[in-house]
């Protein structure tokens, strides 16, 4: 292609820019450039101009499309120093700014009179006293108040309303009953400015109580001892100014405020809150003006000294805040360039087995032309079917300026597809980001992939801090964002750039307002920036409301979802659709406008569904599928119930044996020196289930080559057996590489029997994301979606049509073979519980499936009317019916949303204690270390294994500890965070057992194992 470039730089970005733009371009002019160039080099160019860009920045580039015109790609830097088509200004003309829209004045209004009353508690005594013995006794560690000091804020607030002056608001609050009570808003919820102010006030550092069980709003969490109630009263007073201000403020609130529904209140408030937090932030950590005077309260210390006074940070939080409402809600990054746009959206071959993207894009493209605000799109297409590429276009297509961030639930498959998407749809280094929540994963990827890797800080937050790892290009940020990027650089890319690749548990922190400083910056990303929620389905439900309520704020900010899933049943579209209907409904009260969006059901079998949100949807999700569910498909997966004898975990792993050697005969393809070759994947559910049939089958099958994949094992162990795997089989291309490779070659020449089966026995890590093609499978049942899911690993590339079963579903669970008679067995991972009404029919697989739904295994099996989808559709709807309720806001229950309760009942991770172990070196041996809880703080203790299984002689994707700390030092890994893994914290004498071919797990030794299990001494391994 031919492009233009122009530069407007101002000052030292000129001398900057022009040194980048010589080096790829002739100047034809002072400030012009022209030069033919690939699309990689652009990319190489725009990166570098990014690198170094300044605010004095600002560079247009255009290409030039013949006689047409030179259409604008992109700009670097300063985008106001061109016109919207890029067209450089010939002169200046000042313009009157249009006003705000009046629900964004009344934001700016809550947020200001957030500030100004957010910490009027801290000129109570209790608060006074702390600081003064935290000033008086340096380096003691501070006691808590008996009563936060924005509760006492909020009451305080809720007293003057009534009339009362600042004496007679602090005695009426010093009494127990009175000090402990929410002021109405455990009735109402948000449904006013003052309870709006209410909300913002006393939640700035944390929700309310309690902590767990469905509940209106109380004061447990900011009350510790109420009986100390009478002990309160002010350690000074206010200037008059400070009150007078926010009475202005508050005045010109009400006026503002008129008649407007809850759902208008709930939306201001999250806004508002957002900036309050941000302001508060940003405020404490200034340093303290020369001059300033103080009026004898104080909001902070700093080495140990009184800091800020109260009357000025109680102010400058007050304008901040107000500043911060507008730039949040009316926060505009860059999207995608130009180029990168119409490469992504280029059409598929239309013959070929991905045409339906182009009839999905166009649906979507005429739903967008005639809908006001966002989108809700559902992508049911078949597993295989390109579903990562479609959301990327239709993401592309639903907003005229891309920007979208997708939603992973595996950190391993988070960075895998930051890098296929960046391959594939040609993105450059400085539009793509992708951020995972751990380090050590991130860097062994990075080791691979020789891409750069920075950190981000934490932020304080109300729970578990969280550290995350961040790859792209740096990003150009307004100015104001400083006060979130300043202490974790990282966020730069994660925040600006068009395209993020995320671990769901960063996003999810924009509808977790517990989480603070997080919550702040994923809603920022939010506030400008589409949401593709991948396998959405793959959650549990209670995993799955904590989905819900990003889904919910998506719809919030105006923007679009796209739900991506095979296997989307009913009862979860609805649930998404009720999430998004609750976010829409707050924006368009916020904006005075009807609620009304368009919907879409795509898939890659029938014509897409577009219609608007005020038609049945539940009639017309159920009968898309319908049509979907009728449309003749070639079988590629036929299945077969494998039967369990008998209770018992001989019995069970029997049949997996039997299945594993029936199959293998069935699919075994001939490779180098005539052996007749497969590979197999046998998932089950549990990691101690996951090792007794990895023993089992290595012992019953001694010419197979048997390896175990779950979460229990080494970090570099897993990172070379995922590393392994992804090569081996990725089978677009066919075999021809397996039968080349040497690794492969050189077992089977050792292997002596004519037959060489290679199996992996996975937990469910295998089954979500990884793009592996096995020839065949024996599935441990969890649910219907498990079911499909594991068996979209099998034939998945080459989807050659088959007559014989190539997968195999257990009759029975390990549950069941362990458990007592009446047990639930579809749990952990499952949808069962403990309560009668929430169990499936059977827990024989031969009544819960027909034959039809095993003839052609997909997502008819999940979506179709059998009795097993029948069962999981009623449980998943039960499980959610509270939640959504809470989530809702609605009359039943508007308050629920406000407390931590609700977050902590419905986590997306449940909070299990983690002890963290390693192997290191000792008198030339090695040792076990294990930390009992992960922390710099925490001491190391030597321990041994409960067990030490010795090796399989047929174990495969095995290394020992030498190997695997010469990997570690090939990578540029520290040897301790390699050879590292976490188990959950038991009694202080229960230890994970190891098995050296297998991995770690809690239990016994399986009773097949070939090898001697005993508890040998620490340093003799």
């Amino acid at each position: 292609m031919h492009v233009t470039l122009i530069s407007a730089c101002e000052r030292r970005a000129v001398k900057r820019s022009r040194a980048i733009l010589d080096s790829y371009a002739i100047r034809t002019g002072e400030r012009s450039w022209a030069t033919p160039i690939t699309l990689e080099g652009l990319h190489e160019l725009r990166g570098l101009l990014k690198a170094s860009a300044t605010r004095q920045t600002a560079v247009a580039c255009y290409r030039n499309e013949g006689r047409e015109r030179m259409r604008l790609l992109w700009v670097v830097g300063a985008r106001d120093a061109f016109g919207p088509d890029g067209h450089f200004p010939a002169g200046h003309t000042r313009r009157k700014r249009s006003p705000p829209p009046p629900w964004l004045r009344i934001v700016g209004l809550l947020a200001h009179a957030g500030g100004l009353g957010h910490d009027l508690g801290k000129a109570g005594n209790f608060f006074a006293d702390k600081l003064a013995r935290a000033v008086a006794a340096p380096g003691k560690k501070g006691e808590a108040d008996p009563v936060r000091h924005e509760w006492i804020s909020m009451r305080l607030m809720q007293q003057w309303r009534d009339g009362k002056d600042w004496e007679r608001a602090w005695k009426a609050i010093a009494r127990p009953v009175p000090l402990c009570d929410p002021g109405g808003l455990e009735d109402c919820g948000v449904e006013s400015a003052a309870t709006a102010l209410d909300y913002l006030v006393v939640t700035h550092h944390r929700l309310f109580g309690p902590d767990s069980g469905t509940s209106a709003p109380t004061s447990g969490r900011h009350v510790a001892d109420a009986s100390r109630a009478r002990e309160l009263a002010p350690a000074g007073v206010l200037p008059p100014d400070i009150r007078d201000l926010l009475g202005r403020v508050l005045a010109r609130l009400a006026r503002k405020a008129g008649q407007r529904s809850p759902a208008f209140w709930r939306g201001a408030a999250i806004f508002a809150r957002a900036a309050l937090i941000l302001a508060d932030h940003e405020v404490s950590a200034r340093t303290l003006p020369p001059g300033t005077r103080g009026c004898g309260l104080f909001a902070n210390t700093r080495e140990e000294r009184f800091n800020q006074p109260l009357c000025w940070h109680l102010r400058t939080v007050g304008a901040r805040a107000a500043d911060f409402a507008w730039r949040i809600a009316t926060v505009r990054l860059p999207g995608l360039a130009t180029e990168t746009v119409e490469h992504i959206l280029s059409p598929a071959d239309g013959k070929g087995r991905f045409a339906w993207q182009n009839h999905a894009v166009a649906a979507v493209a005429g739903l967008r032309e005639k809908s006001e605000g966002g989108l809700l799109v559902f992508n049911i297409a078949a597993t295989g079917a390109g579903k990562t590429i479609a959301n990327a276009k239709l993401a592309c297509t639903v907003s005229p300026r891309p920007r979208f961030a997708i939603a992973l639930n595996l950190r391993t498959l988070t960075l895998q597809t930051g890098d296929a998407l960046r391959r594939d749809l040609g993105l450059g280094a400085d539009e793509l980001a992708t951020v995972i929540g751990d380090r050590i994963a991130s860097r062994l990827h990075a080791a691979d992939e020789s891409s750069g890797t920075a950190h981000a800080g934490t932020f304080e937050t109300d729970g578990p801090a969280t550290e995350y790892d961040a790859h792209g290009g740096e990003a150009i940020l307004p100015g104001w964002m400083d006060a979130l990027t300043r202490e974790r650089p990282a966020l730069r890319p994660v925040i600006g750039t068009p395209v993020l690749v995320s671990t769901i548990d960063y996003l999810i922190n924009a509808g977790e307002p517990g989480r603070q400083g997080h919550h702040v910056s994923a809603l920022i990303r939010m506030a400008d920036s589409d949401l593709i929620l991948d396998e959405i389905d793959a959650y549990e439900p209670k995993a799955l409301v904590a989905v819900l309520r990003l889904v919910q704020v998506a719809g919030l900010m105006g923007r679009s979802v796209i739900c991506s899933s095979a296997t989307l049943a009913q009862p979860i579209a609805e649930a998404v659709l009720r999430a998004f209907r609750s976010g829409v409904e707050m924006r368009c009260a916020l904006e005075e406008r009807a609620m009304r969006f368009g919907i879409a059901i795509v898939d890659d079998r029938t014509r897409p569904n577009t219609f608007c949100s005020d038609e049945d949807f539940s009639a017309q999700y159920a009968r898309h599928v319908r049509t979907l569910l009728d449309t003749p498909r070639a079988a590629v997966r036929k299945a077969y119930v494998q039967p369990v004898s008998a209770r018992g975990m001989t019995a069970f792993l029997a049949a997996i044996g039997e299945a594993a050697a029936r199959l293998h005969q069935a699919h075994a393809w001939l490779g180098p020196g005539g052996k007749r070759l497969s590979f197999g994947l046998v998932r089950v559910a549990n990691i101690r289930t996951a090792v007794a049939a990895a023993r089992a089958l290595s012992a019953a099958l001694p010419h197979a080559r048997v390896a175990c994949y779950h979460a229990r094992d080494f970090r570099i162990q897993r990172h070379l057996k995922e590393r392994r795997l992804d090569t081996l089989l990725s089978r677009k291309q066919g075999d021809l590489h397996i039968v080349r490779d040497g690794e492969i070659r050189r077992l089977l020449a050792e292997n002596g029997s004519s037959d060489a089966p290679f199996i992996v026995v996975a937990t469910p890590v295998e089954e979500i994301g990884r793009d592996h093609d096995f020839d065949w499978g024996v599935i441990e049942p969890s649910s219907a979606h498990s079911l499909v899911q594991a068996a979209g690993r099998i034939n998945r590339h080459r989807l050659r049509e088959v007559t014989a079963a190539n997968v195999a579903i257990l009759q029975y669970n390990a549950r069941w073979a362990t458990g007592k008679i009446g047990d639930a067995v579809f749990m952990r991972p499952g949808l069962e519980s403990a309560s009668a009404e929430l169990r499936y029919t059977s827990a024989d697989l031969l009544a819960l499936l027909a034959d039809a739904d095993l003839d052609a295994l997909d997502a008819r099996l999940r979506l179709g009317g059998g009795l097993m989808a029948r069962d999981e559709d009623r449980i998943v709807s039960a499980r959610l019916a509270t939640p959504m309720r809470i989530l809702e806001g609605g009359q039943d229950d508007p308050s629920g949303w406000m407390t931590q309760a609700f977050y902590a009942d419905y986590p997306l991770r449940n909070a299990d204690l983690l002890e963290t172990w390693h192997a290191e070196p000792c008198d030339g041996g090695w040792v076990f270390k294990r930390q009992a809880r992960p922390s710099d703080d925490e001491p190391w203790v030597v321990c041994k294994p409960a067990f030490d299984v010795t090796r399989a002689t047929n174990d495969w994707l095995c290394w020992n500890l030498d190997e695997l700390a010469a990997a570690c030092d090939e990578m540029r890994i520290r040897r301790d965070e390699g050879l590292e893994f976490q188990a959950p914290a038991r009694d202080g004498h229960i230890h994970p057992a190891w098995d050296r071919s297998f991995g770690f797990y809690y239990g016994e030794p399986a009773p097949q194992a070939t090898g001697e299990a005993s508890a040998r001494p620490a340093c003799d391994f």
